[in-house]
């Protein structure tokens, strides 16, 4: 990215920062996510906030490769990034499987990751144990619970998966985390959270 766009971008996210509650402070002043992707992540949080859980945001990244850590919990309370997470995307997004997603699709049937904004539903107990529900807020996610694109933990997110072959598993669109991950996540979580997917 040019230092013309990271500026750019960076204004914008100031934009939407200011858009938010006078009290608001300044959000992941460590630097740790992409300006543009915050920004957008922001403005999406302005757009649903009233339908939102106040406390929280969280953000996929899904422009970085499935080996690194690239779903993160922002505390709104205190602006900071208090959670990294690696998260696995869907085969369709991914057709040569080589950890990085290529495109986004809401299609049923397509295995591809939906991009756009989610609310953090129920959890329940599936075929891959403790899950958690998303409701597509967008256009472009709009068939999330008709698909079953959730959250919920798989082998192929597993670090060991990792070691063996240098990237994640792929998933038939779901955010897919590691077990202990999850299990963080599903503590440190609250429902009807924000959580932002995009590149």
């Amino acid at each position: 990215m040019s230092r013309f766009s990271v500026g750019i971008a960076a204004s914008l996210a100031a934009l939407c920062l200011s858009a938010l509650p006078a009290t608001a402070i300044p959000i992941d002043p460590q630097g740790i996510i992409r300006p543009d992707l915050l920004g957008r992540a922001l403005a999406s949080l302005k757009t649903h906030g009233d339908t939102a859980e106040s406390t929280h945001l969280v953000i996929v990244d899904y422009a970085r490769r499935s080996s690194e850590k690239r779903a993160y919990l922002i505390n709104l309370k205190t602006g900071l990034v208090e959670e990294t997470f690696r998260a696995a995307h869907g085969s369709g997004s991914d057709q040569d499987h080589d950890g990085y997603l290529d495109k986004f699709s809401d299609v049923p049937g397509s295995s591809a990751s939906p991009e756009g904004a989610y609310l953090l539903a129920e959890q329940y107990v599936g075929k891959h144990g403790n899950s958690l529900r998303l409701d597509g807020l967008d256009p472009t996610n709009a068939n999330a619970r008709a698909r079953a694109i959730v959250i919920h933990a798989a082998d192929y997110a597993e670090p060991a998966f990792l070691q063996k072959w240098g990237k994640l598993g792929r998933s038939n669109g779901c955010i897919v985390f590691s077990k202990k991950d999850l299990a963080t996540f599903l503590k440190d979580v609250p429902r009807r959270t924000l959580i932002y997917v995009g590149k």
